[in-house]
C-alpha cells in the first residue's frame, strides 16, 4: 500500500528501505521487475538493504560499514575489484582487508 501510495504522483525519486524483505519469491520478482520498469522510465531509485541478493538486481553498489564507504561500484565492478563471486561475500572481504573510502569513484 505504502508503495502504491509513493508511486501516485510519479516521482522522479523513490527511496526504499529493504524493499522485499519478507515477501513470498513470486512477488519479489514481480516487484523487482516494476522497479526496473519504473527505472527505465527515468524513475531514480535508491534501495537500502542489508539483504545482499538485492543488491545484485541494482544498478551500482555503495557498500557502508560504521558510516564509512567501503565501495562505490556496480555489481559486477564489485565482484571483480575483490575478487568473489557474490556480493554478500565481496562485502565480508572489504571488510575483512579494512579498505575505507572517503570519496566515491
Amino acid at each position: 500500500m505504502s508503495l502504491a501510495a509513493a508511486l501516485l504522483n510519479s516521482p522522479d525519486l523513490l527511496v526504499l528501505d529493504e524493499p522485499t524483505v519478507g515477501l513470498d519469491p513470486v512477488l519479489r520478482v514481480e516487484l523487482w521487475a516494476l522497479f526496473h520498469d519504473l527505472a527505465a522510465g527515468g524513475t531514480s531509485i535508491l534501495v537500502s538493504s542489508h539483504v545482499m541478493d538485492e543488491a545484485t538486481r541494482c544498478d551500482r553498489l555503495l557498500l557502508m560499514r560504521d558510516g564509512s564507504l567501503l565501495a562505490d561500484e556496480t555489481p559486477a565492478g564489485l565482484l571483480a575489484a575483490t575478487g568473489t563471486t557474490d556480493p554478500e561475500t565481496a562485502f565480508l572481504s572489504l571488510i575483512e582487508s579494512g579498505v575505507r573510502r572517503t570519496e566515491p569513484a
